[in-house]
């Protein structure tokens, strides 16, 4: 399943994986340009950051998708774009998704060199054999499964500071199936990074069951702070396409039934 752009997403012919992020707050001086080119000084904060990007709050000029912005941090100053903007009605209300358009240059080399990443537990339910159930089965449960397109880079112990790619096949809340070149024995602990559509993630994993015709399953361990509010919504927008892609069917049926 591909997700379907929004005003909550930009969609990416080859999302740009983003690299370590981490939640913190950085106060911002934000210059915004009206319709007429006029320059307008506001002040924003920062609520997780990347070396490609930001998520930040508080931001009152920046409206539209695709709109250029100057931060200042210090004696820095830096030209991003609006690549998504939080919904009124959703989580992220006065939220803000920012990336650099100077790409030589890392925005935060000094914050992401002093910050470490922190990880919250994700709470799995018992008994969590996907490889037993059926795809109407699994989508049954409390954390149900969804098909959609993906990259994936991991990081292993066994692999000796070597990474590996894989391709998403399917993801919810506390697992997922990708497929990779990279043999890994049942058991194995993996840091995994995610790219769906304009959405990064970063979790530690573990793998469950291998089939090498599906793929393999991965059982979420943890997930960086301040992404389980980012999948949720992914995972909400899908259950939503989903329901739509169901109704769709249901009304083409009954119609050929005629």
């Amino acid at each position: 399943m591909k997700l379907k752009p929004s005003s909550q997403t930009e969609q990416k012919p080859s999302p740009e994986r983003s690299g370590r992020r981490v939640q913190v707050a950085l106060p911002l001086k934000v210059t915004c340009w009206d319709g007429d080119y006029k320059p307008c000084l506001d002040m924003a904060c920062t609520y997780d950051i990347s070396p490609r990007g930001a998520r930040i709050t508080g931001l009152r000029g920046a409206k539209e998708i695709g709109d250029i912005i100057a931060i200042e941090r210090g004696r820095n100053k830096l030209f991003c774009r609006v690549v998504w903007v939080g919904r009124p009605d959703s989580e992220f209300r006065g939220q803000v998704g920012i990336e650099n358009v100077e790409t030589e240059r890392s925005m935060w080399d000094a914050e992401l060199r002093d910050l470490k990443e922190i990880y919250d537990p994700v709470v799995r339910e018992s008994n969590f054999r996907h490889s037993r159930l059926t795809a109407g089965e699994r989508n049954r449960r409390r954390s149900p499964r969804y098909s959609i397109e993906g990259a994936a880079e991991l990081s292993s112990s066994i692999l000796q500071g070597r990474t590996a790619q894989g391709v998403l096949k399917d993801l919810s809340e506390v697992g997922c199936l990708l497929s990779t070149n990279q043999s890994f024995p049942r058991g194995t602990e993996l840091t995994l990074n995610l790219s769906v559509a304009n959405y990064e993630f970063g979790l530690k994993a573990l793998v469950r069951h291998i089939d090498p015709a599906a793929g393999m399953g991965l059982e979420f361990r943890e997930i960086r702070k301040g992404d389980r509010q980012t999948l949720r919504f992914l995972l909400g927008k899908l259950a939503e396409q989903e329901l739509e892609q169901s109704f769709e069917l249901e009304i083409a049926e009954a119609a050929s039934s005629r």
